[in-house]
């Protein structure tokens, strides 16, 4: 899932930070020449990278030590969560299962996906995962929160993810803070595993 998140990431960053001119040569073009349909859902995933330059607070922020989340930190990343599942009704289930797909084929391949394959595997739900996004915006603005906060909160909230969807944490692991921030996390499972498939787009 770690490594899932961060090729969402590196996917939606990769066109923020490339844009304009370049957006079309390796984003844009490719799906030109794929047909209609890649072409609009090409539009939209620059539209959604395009979104994070509305986030109003821009502010630098300062990780707490040693990946503790406490309860206030997990309220607010829980509200933006639940902004984007509410953005998205049933459709999270159809981001779900091309999470699921595309998952288990590059886990057989033993490799990660190319820019590509991303596309391809979302071009039809694209106009999904832009509706999620602005929600998100909307939220991180209603909320006061940075990118770089909600980003820090989401990395720590989906690496005890899998703690947090058990019921108990292993004995070895008690103290940690994976321990730690899964209880606080573990009253809200379910809707993380609602928006697991938008943290592996990276958002």
């Amino acid at each position: 899932m770690k490594k899932g998140v961060l090729i969402g990431c590196a996917v939606v960053l990769l066109i923020l930070v490339l844009g304009g001119a370049a957006a079309w040569f390796v984003v844009i073009r490719p799906m030109w020449n794929a047909g209609a349909e890649l072409m609009e859902a090409g539009r939209q995933w620059v539209q959604i990278a395009e979104l994070d330059a509305r986030v109003q607070n821009t502010a630098s922020f300062t990780e707490p030590a040693e990946g503790r989340l406490d309860a206030a930190s997990v309220q607010r990343f829980v509200t933006v969560q639940g902004a984007i599942a509410s953005a998205l009704g049933e459709d999270w289930k159809a981001l779900e299962q091309k999470y699921e797909d595309l998952k288990r084929s590059l886990d057989q391949e033993g490799r990660e996906a190319s820019l590509q394959e991303v596309f391809a595997a979302y071009g039809d739900l694209s106009g999904i995962v832009l509706t999620a996004k602005q929600a998100q915006v909307e939220a991180l603005n209603a909320s006061g929160m940075s990118l770089e906060e909600y980003r820090w909160l989401r990395a720590q909230a989906y690496a005890a993810a899998g703690l947090a969807l058990g019921d108990e944490t292993p004995q070895a692991l008690a103290g940690s803070a994976a321990a730690h921030n899964a209880e606080l996390l573990r009253p809200h499972r379910e809707l993380l595993q609602r928006t697991l498939a938008t943290a592996w787009l990276g958002f």
